[in-house]
C-alpha cells in the first residue's frame, strides 16, 4: 500500500532535485531604500540556501530596547513556536539618520522548513509598541543540499569506576571534594556581606561576580541542605545555622522595596539589598529553587526531630512570619507567575525554557507535599493544581525531528540555532520531581545528553585530546552551548568549556546507572539506542531498539558499567584541567587549558560536590556525604 510521504520528506527530495539542477544561492532583493511612509521597519532582503536562512531588515530607531522577529510557516504549513527567528542589530544605515540595519543568518532551518514568510514584527519595549509588516511571501529552497555533521565513532570504551577519581573525589583533606567544600564555604558570609548570603564567586572585576544571585544561592545552599542531613553533632549545628541563615537572608529580599520585578529579581548586593541597575529580568526560576532548598531542608530538621514551630516561623509561614520565613511566598509566585516567560539560567534570553518548568514543577510538587505535612491544605491544593498544569507542558519542549529536549520552546535566539544547551540537564538534576517527568533514564533525555555532549567535539579544540597522562579517557569537555561566545570576561570569542557543565554530565552518568540499576532493567527504543551504540560501544554487538536489557546478564551489566566509566571519564576531565592547589574557576580555555574567568566560582564547587555525592550512591559509598560534612569547621557562620 502506497502512502503519501510527509511535507518533511517531500521537502528533503525537492532538496536534492536542486542540488542537481543549480547550486546557485538566490538572494531576494525587496526595497534598497528605508521605508517613507511612516511603517518604521520593512523587510530588506532573504535568502533561503542550504538550509539556512539569511534575512535583512530595515528597522528603525524608536527606542533602546528591541525585538525584531520574523514569523514563517514551516515544511506543513503551519506556524509552530519554532517558526521564527529573532534579528539582531547589524549596523546603522548609511546617510540615513535614525534608521538601523537588524538581520539574522539561521542555519538548519531546513530541519523544521520553511515554505512561507508571514510578518516581520518589530516590538518597541522601552515604549510599549508593537509594529508588523505583512509578508505573505512564498520562499523557495536554492543552493546545494544542506549537509549534516557527522559525529565521530567514541574514542574510548570506559567501564566502571576509576581508583583516580575515588582518589580525587575522597571525602578527605587535600583531596578535591575536601577542597571544593572549603572554597565553597568560604564564599558564604564573605567579610562585609549580609548574613546569610553567598557571593558567585569572590571575583570584583574583570568580571564581577561579586553579587548574591538568587539561584546560585540556592543551588549551593542545596549542597549545605545535604552536609546538614548526613553530618553530626556540631557540624549539623554548623549547617543548620547557615540555612536558617539563608532563609532569613531570602526573606529580607522578598520584601525589598526596590524590586524590579517582584520575586524574579535574579540577583543582590552583597548587603542583600537588591540589584536595580540594567540586567536580564525576571529569572523565575529563583523562587523555585530556593524553596527547594529549604523545604528540603525543612524535611530534615523534622526528621532530625526539629520543631515544627521553628520550621513555620523560620522557614514556611511567609504570611504570619514575613521578615522571617520565605518558602510560602516564594511557592505562590511560582503558583501565579509559572506560565510567563522570563529569562534562562545564563540570563541572555526571555522566553519558555526548559530549565525554568522544570524546578518551577519540582517546587510545586514537593510544595503540596509540604504543606499537606503541615496541615495547610489550601495552599497543598493551590500548589498541586499548578503541579499539574506544569506538567502538562513540559512535553513540548520534546523535537522529535530533532530527537532533542528544547532548552526554550520558542525562536532562534541569540543565535542559538542548534537549540542544544546544558541547562537541559541541568534541569533534570536540579528539577526531577521523582516522578516519571523526565527522569536520569527518560530516553528523551539520554537523547538529549548524547546531542549535547557531541555537540562541542568540534566546537574546542581541547575536545581532540582524549586521553591524561597515564592513558585514562578524558570526557568531552562540556560548555553551556555550543554557540556560545561568552569567554569569562566578554562575548568576543567561542566559548570555552565550563567546570560546572563537565561535571553535569559525569553527574548525569552516575544518577543513571543508579537509576537503572534498581529498575534492574534497560529498555532499548529508537530515541535511546544512539546514545547506547555511542557511550555503551564495547558492547558485544549494537543495541537495537525493542531490546531489553535484564539485571544480571551481560548486556545490562556493561550498559551499567559503560554509564560510570563514562561518569568517571568526564570528571576526569575536571581532573585533567584543575590547576595545583584544587581551584575551580568559571571556565577551561578552550585551546590552552587553562583556567579562565571568575576564580573560585562557587557553583563550580557545588557542582563537584552534588557530582561526588552521585557517584557515592552509585558505588553504594552510604557513609561518603556523612564523612564530608565531618571534615574539618572550615564554614563560616557569620
Amino acid at each position: 500500500m502506497y502512502t503519501m510521504p510527509s511535507p518533511k520528506t517531500l521537502l528533503t527530495s525537492l532538496w536534492a532535485i536542486f542540488g542537481t539542477l543549480g547550486q546557485a544561492c538566490d538572494n531576494v532583493t525587496l526595497v534598497t531604500d528605508v521605508p517613507t511612509d511612516g511603517t518604521n521597519l520593512a523587510l530588506q532582503s532573504y535568502s533561503y540556501c542550504s538550509g539556512t536562512l539569511n534575512v535583512t531588515s530595515y528597522i528603525k530607531n524608536l527606542d533602546y530596547d528591541k525585538i525584531v522577529t520574523l514569523y514563517y510557516t514551516n515544511a506543513d504549513n503551519i506556524s509552530t513556536p519554532l517558526s521564527a527567528v529573532q534579528l539582531a542589530y547589524e549596523q546603522d544605515v548609511v546617510d540615513v539618520d535614525g534608521w538601523e540595519y537588524w538581520g539574522s543568518s539561521t542555519p538548519h532551518v531546513n530541519l523544521d522548513g520553511i515554505t512561507r514568510m508571514l510578518n516581520l514584527t518589530f516590538r518597541a519595549t522601552d515604549l510599549g509598541q508593537t509594529l508588523t509588516q505583512t509578508l505573505n511571501l512564498p520562499v523557495n529552497a536554492t543552493g546545494p543540499p544542506p549537509t549534516s555533521s557527522i559525529i565521530p565513532a567514541p574514542y574510548a570504551t570506559p567501564t566502571g569506576f576509576s581508583q583516580d577519581v575515588t582518589a580525587f573525589l575522597a571525602p578527605s583533606n587535600g583531596s578535591e571534594a575536601g577542597i571544593a567544600k572549603t572554597n565553597m564555604l568560604k564564599n558564604f558570609n564573605v567579610t562585609g556581606a549580609a548574613d546569610g548570603t553567598v557571593i558567585a564567586a569572590q571575583s570584583y572585576t574583570d568580571p564581577d561576580y561579586a553579587y548574591n544571585w538568587v539561584r546560585d544561592a540556592s543551588l549551593t545552599m542545596d549542597v549545605v541542605k545535604s552536609l546538614y542531613a548526613a553530618a553530626n553533632g556540631t557540624s549539623k549545628t554548623l549547617y543548620a545555622g547557615m540555612l536558617f541563615a539563608y532563609a532569613g537572608a531570602r526573606a529580607t529580599e522578598q520584601i525589598d522595596p526596590n524590586l524590579q520585578t517582584g520575586l524574579g529579581e535574579p540577583k543582590f548586593n552583597l548587603d542583600n539589598s537588591v540589584f536595580t541597575g540594567p540586567w536580564g529580568r525576571p529569572q523565575n526560576d529563583g523562587p523555585a529553587t530556593a524553596a527547594i532548598t529549604l523545604i528540603e531542608f525543612a524535611n530534615a530538621f523534622l526528621a532530625a526531630h526539629g520543631n515544627v514551630k521553628t520550621i513555620k516561623t523560620k522557614i514556611y509561614d511567609s504570611n504570619k512570619y514575613p521578615t522571617k520565613a520565605p518558602v510560602l511566598k516564594d511557592l505562590m509566585f511560582v503558583a501565579s507567575n509559572w506560565s510567563s516567560s522570563s529569562f534562562d539560567l545564563w540570563e541572555e534570553e526571555q522566553s519558555d525554557h526548559f530549565y525554568t518548568r522544570m524546578v518551577q514543577h519540582r517546587a510545586m510538587v514537593i510544595g503540596a507535599a509540604f504543606a499537606t505535612k503541615l496541615g495547610d491544605s489550601k495552599t497543598a491544593s493551590t500548589l498541586s493544581a499548578a503541579a499539574s498544569d506544569i506538567a502538562s507542558t513540559l512535553p513540548q519542549f520534546w523535537d522529535s525531528i530533532r530527537q532533542l529536549i528544547l532548552y526554550e520552546n520558542g525562536p532562534v535566539l541569540n543565535n542559538k540555532y542548534s537549540y542544544k544547551d546544558v541547562a537541559v540537564l541541568l534541569a533534570v538534576i536540579h528539577g526531577y520531581a521523582n516522578d516519571g517527568i523526565f527522569s536520569y533514564t527518560d530516553d528523551q533525555v539520554l537523547s538529549s545528553l548524547f546531542q549535547i555532549v557531541t555537540s562541542f567535539i568540534p566546537v574546542f579544540p581541547i575536545a581532540s585530546t582524549h586521553f591524561d597522562t597515564a592513558g585514562l579517557p578524558l570526557g568531552t569537555p562540556v560548555g553551556r552551548y555550543p554557540e556560545d561566545t561568552y569567554n569569562g570576561t566578554s562575548t568576543s570569542s567561542q566559548g570555552n568549556p565550563w567546570y560546572l557543565c563537565t561535571l553535569t554530565v559525569a553527574e548525569i552518568f552516575y544518577r543513571a546507572s543508579t537509576t537503572f540499576q534498581g529498575a534492574a532493567l534497560i529498555g532499548i527504543t529508537n530515541t535511546s539506542a544512539p546514545f547506547w551504540n555511542h557511550f555503551a560501544a564495547g558492547a558485544a554487538s549494537d543495541f537495537e531498539p525493542g531490546q531489553i536489557l535484564r539485571v544480571g546478564t551481560s548486556e545490562f551489566e556493561y550498559a551499567i558499567a559503560a554509564l560510570r566509566g563514562w561518569g568517571d571519564a568526564f570528571v576526569r576531565t575536571v581532573k585533567f584541567y584543575t590547576p595545583e592547589g584544587g581551584h575551580l574557576s568559571e571556565e577551561i580555555d578552550t585551546v590552552s587549558g587553562a583556567p579562565v574567568g571568575a576564580r573560585d566560582l562557587t557553583w563550580s564547587y557545588a557542582a563537584l560536590l552534588t557530582a561526588a555525592f552521585a557517584r557515592a550512591e552509585a558505588r553504594g559509598d552510604k557513609a561518603y556525604v556523612s564523612e564530608l560534612a565531618g571534615l574539618g569547621t572550615a564554614a563560616s557562620s557569620g
